[in-house]
């Protein structure tokens, strides 16, 4: 029996109502966008900090071009990641837009090549060293659709498989440094390098949060983290996670003077990320379980946002 969300994509349907659903399935626009704002906002402004002196923070048109570039770099990892599990999502979610038939690969396909692209044509106008930090990180993005050329014996270690791929999160940091300053990526100074392996642990908390299952939603052979570290487990180390990222930001910004009201943000974000982890723990359900993603999302979100007001009010804004 078709699924709703099957059931409402006609064949009559158009193509662009079609691929909009594909979107809000699978890269929902509004979320990617907000994240890649303030994603993109707190890298470029620690790029601006720590390399100018006396900078004052400033949004132009190579801002907004450059998180288009970003937003287009994520969906492009998207249609890779499509491809890549494809049989195996067409066996364990048979619902999805893409695994119905609604949309094909070949749409995606060409989506993707228009995406990479528009990211090209973007960081070659901004100069060599804004492409050349493009291209390590496309580079890397192909390595993950390739698996490194170790798709099985990844496969067979979950973790050490998410690890790799998360390892994307510190080069699009890069990427941002060198789209916003016109400097090479390995210019970057040492503390903008630990800002972009908080961007690593970052996501790494949202990667392990999505994948926190409540005991009946276990699918045989699909993986999550909660089959590896326990009903509980997972839970546990989303919050050592997020424990790093705190630390690391926490010390990136006491290099650069932050005020007292950043350190206690922190804390007010991570104390109402732990109501979420407290609803899941004492009662594991299906919706706890999802609830954990959510705030796993939010925490991304409203993290990058609190560094990108902090340094726009320490060195201003226009």
């Amino acid at each position: 029996m078709k699924n709703a969300l099957t059931s409402n994509l006609e064949p009559r349907t158009s193509f662009l109502v079609r691929f909009l659903q594909y979107l809000n399935e699978r890269f929902p626009p509004i979320a990617n966008v907000l994240l890649i704002l303030t994603y993109y906002s707190s890298n470029q402004f620690l790029a601006f900090a720590l390399t100018e002196p006396g900078p004052v923070m400033h949004y132009d048109r190579w801002s907004f071009l450059g998180m288009l570039m970003l937003v287009s770099f994520f969906f492009h990892i998207r249609v890779f990641d499509e491809h890549k599990d494809y049989e195996e999502d067409c066996r364990h979610y048979p619902q999805r837009v893409l695994q119905s038939g609604r949309i094909t690969l070949r749409h995606l396909k060409i989506a993707g090549g228009i995406a990479i692209a528009l990211e090209a044509i973007i960081a070659a106008a901004r100069g060599p060293q804004a492409l050349t930090a493009w291209a390590i990180a496309f580079g890397f993005s192909l390595l993950m659709l390739r698996e490194f050329f170790a798709g099985e014996f990844l496969k067979r270690r979950f973790l050490l498989y998410a690890t790799s791929h998360m390892l994307i999160m510190p080069l699009l940091s890069l990427l941002v440094f060198s789209f916003a300053t016109r400097r090479w990526p390995w210019e970057a100074p040492p503390w903008f390098w630990v800002y972009a392996f908080v961007g690593f642990f970052v996501t790494f908390n949202w990667e392990v949060s999505r994948k926190i299952r409540a005991p009946e939603q276990e699918i045989d052979g699909v993986d999550s983290y909660t089959k590896i570290f326990g009903t509980f487990g997972a839970a546990y180390l989303v919050l050592l996670i997020r424990a790093i990222d705190t630390a690391m930001v926490a010390a990136v910004g006491w290099h650069l003077g932050f005020d007292r009201w950043f350190y206690l943000a922190l804390v007010v974000l991570y104390c109402i990320c732990l109501f979420g982890f407290f609803q899941y723990r004492f009662r594991p359900t299906p919706r706890h379980a999802k609830m954990m993603e959510v705030y796993a999302g939010m925490y991304m979100i409203v993290f990058d946002l609190l560094v990108a007001v902090e340094l726009a009010r320490k060195y201003g804004l226009r």
